[in-house]
């Protein structure tokens, strides 16, 4: 997570960037294609915003580029949800209601999407999102597409660490928000029928900073392996406390805590720990769209602004084979097949989810580092 003068920066500098169309380059000849983007771009969980508006950020330059969308420039209007479902209702409300776009991409947290996902069906507008992924989103709306595997995927991989870890006892702890309830869901069955146990399932808040109390109930357990999925602030504040309490465990972790930001403020419990990582990164299409990030935002690709990516360009691919409108948008996404993106291979499922594929990472010397494929 960046700091607090980080946040700030961030903010102060948003008011200037959402005015902007982002990388207009070679495509100016006819009127925009407009599209909506809903995040916490501020916030507790602005690290995951952030990361998905420079993955959007850099396809839209790339297509805006090539030319835009059949000449017609893309430009996207960002919106702030800060992870409060009634700001992402109203940002959602305006993009619909006054800029009129016909697909909207967001939200990142589970929860706030759903929020959003009645609005979709009401108005007839498209609700894709890159990496929500509670199972009640599954079949929620035809207008909804997931661009990250559900929760059933991942719940189901942790089972498969499980047994590469010779773990048949463990303890579970998860953010108490439709992401954390997903997650520990599914692993609890599925973890139960591969014969293993779990000894407590443990909730902590979202916002949370003191979870002393969630720790001790962990280690009454007994339990000596925890899985735990959460946000990034939460969980790395939860480990840290742990490591000061003296209660060591094997931890594994979720997707949403394979970030640098998580690692370092966990510090040296973190070491040792297993996370998960949605997606590829040793693909050719994964190299080429590091290659671009690294050169556009001097940095490594960060969490999820790879899916970004993925999601702005399938939506710009829906628009020119199905037009800019809702229904061509909507019917687009629905027959997407074999996609290969920085992400991965997609290919639309009839409940609006991708198929999902992950990998496994270790946490050495404070470094997150490629451990197998799982």
């Amino acid at each position: 997570m960046r700091g607090a003068k980080g946040i700030a920066a961030s903010a102060a500098a948003l008011g200037v960037f959402l005015a902007a169309t982002a990388g207009a380059g070679a495509a100016a000849g006819k009127t925009p294609y407009v599209v909506g983007f809903i995040n916490h771009l501020t916030g507790p969980a602005a690290v995951y915003g952030q990361s998905m508006m420079k993955g959007t950020e850099l396809a839209v330059a790339q297509i805006n580029a090539r030319g835009g969308i059949d000449g017609h420039p893309l430009k996207v209007i960002y919106k702030d949800d800060q992870l409060n479902p009634s700001l992402a209702v109203s940002a959602f409300n305006t993009l619909v209601g006054v800029d009129h776009v016909p697909v909207v991409m967001g939200s990142g947290s589970s929860t706030v999407t759903l929020a959003l996902v009645p609005l979709a069906t009401r108005t007839h507008t498209v609700l894709i999102s890159s990496i929500s992924t509670s199972p009640l989103l599954a079949g929620s709306s035809p207008w909804f597409f997931g661009v990250m595997a559900d929760d059933n995927a991942q719940g189901a991989e942790w089972v498969k660490v499980a047994k590469a870890l010779h773990v048949t006892r463990a303890a579970v702890m998860y953010i108490n928000n439709d992401y954390g309830v997903g997650v520990m869901k599914v692993f609890d069955k599925d973890f139960a029928a591969a014969g293993g146990k779990v000894l407590v399932n443990q909730s902590f808040p979202q916002g949370g900073t003191d979870f002393r109390t969630d720790i001790l109930k962990v280690e009454a357990s007994g339990a000596k392996t925890v899985f735990i999925v959460g946000h990034v602030q939460e969980a790395g504040t939860l480990l840290a406390q742990a490591g000061q309490m003296g209660f060591h465990p094997q931890w594994v972790g979720d997707t949403a805590l394979n970030a640098p930001q998580f690692v370092q403020l966990a510090g040296a419990e973190a070491n040792g720990m297993i996370l998960l990582s949605a997606g590829n990164h040793f693909t050719a299409a994964y190299r080429r769209f590091s290659a671009a990030f690294t050169a556009r935002f001097h940095e490594a690709p960060t969490i999820w602004s790879d899916f970004a990516y993925d999601t702005t360009n399938l939506v710009a691919r829906a628009i020119a084979r199905g037009g800019y409108d809702a229904a061509g948008i909507r019917a687009a996404l629905a027959a997407t097949r074999g996609y290969v993106g920085a992400s991965g291979v997609k290919t639309f499922q009839r409940d609006g989810f991708t198929a999902g594929n992950f990998d496994w990472y270790r946490v050495r010397n404070g470094q997150i580092v490629f451990w197998h494929a799982g």
